[in-house]
């Protein structure tokens, strides 16, 4: 099998998986959800409010933790809406599922996993089982 066909058929797996589909499926429902998008606009609002604020040359202490104090509270919004909830945890699933995948491609490249050279014993090892 050459590389093309290699790269194609992880692209459909990759498509297929269960992490992929979730975190579509979540991304979807964000998109269609009101108060999803509103909390998402607000919170982006407030991180521009913070730039501009800590860009300031006269700004104090009190300014900085009250941008700081908003956006926290937003974040947390954010985190405790169902909606946007589920899609963070379907987007870390799925990051944590490729950071696996390029860990497992490198290995087979130059036998490094994680920036340290590989053993050979798997058994005490956490990485590409």
């Amino acid at each position: 099998m050459d590389y093309v066909e290699a790269a194609t058929r992880l692209g459909e797996a990759i498509a297929e998986s269960k992490q992929f589909t979730e975190w579509r499926d979540s991304e979807k429902a964000v998109l269609a959800d009101e108060k999803s998008q509103t909390l998402m606009k607000e919170f982006r609002d407030l991180q521009t409010e913070m730039v501009k604020i800590s860009g300031k040359e006269d700004v104090t202490q009190a300014d900085l933790e009250a941008a700081r104090d908003a956006l926290l509270a937003k974040q947390n919004e954010l985190t405790d809406y169902e909606v946007t909830q589920k899609y963070f945890e379907a987007r870390q699933n799925f990051e944590v599922m490729m950071k696996t995948v390029n860990e497992i491609i490198q290995f087979n490249i130059d036998g490094q996993l994680n920036g340290s050279s590989c053993g050979g014993d798997c058994s005490s090892c956490g990485g590409c089982h």
